[in-house]
């Protein structure tokens, strides 16, 4: 099978549009006291913007992600689990993700950032911004 240069194009524009849009899918969210202070409730879990729910989708999964904060050494492996809070009611839906208790998300606080990003493996960086 003899391969063209019209083949080859096509390969590189796929590639091209791939990581297109694997680089939109990063965003950076504010997080509310409620999603980063556990003193403010229990809940451990991020609010589901648009932006993740365009990320990850409508169906209920668990996700690996990685958690670490900006300009610090480290960070924290685990499983996410992204859901609709309100997967009964027919005409309402409240996407959700859930973290379990984590030694990033323990230093976050009401006004830090978190930056989402998507791995071409599935898996999604969780990168925790402080307001200093």
């Amino acid at each position: 099978m003899q391969t063209t240069a019209l083949d080859c194009y096509a390969v590189l524009q796929l590639l091209d549009n791939f990581m297109e849009s694997k680089e939109k899918m990063a965003f950076t969210k504010k997080l509310s006291a409620v999603e980063a202070e556990p003193n403010r409730s229990n809940q451990h879990e991020f609010n589901g913007v648009g932006e993740l729910k365009e990320m990850l989708g409508v169906a209920r999964r668990k996700v690996p992600a990685m958690f670490s904060i900006r300009g610090q050494e480290g960070s924290h492996k685990q499983e996410v689990t992204w859901y609709d809070a309100r997967e009964d009611h027919k005409k309402r839906s409240e996407f959700r993700l859930y973290f379990p208790t984590n030694p990033i998300m323990n230093v976050a606080r009401e006004g830090d950032s978190m930056h989402f990003s998507a791995n071409p493996d599935g898996s999604i960086e969780c990168e925790l911004i402080r307001d200093m």
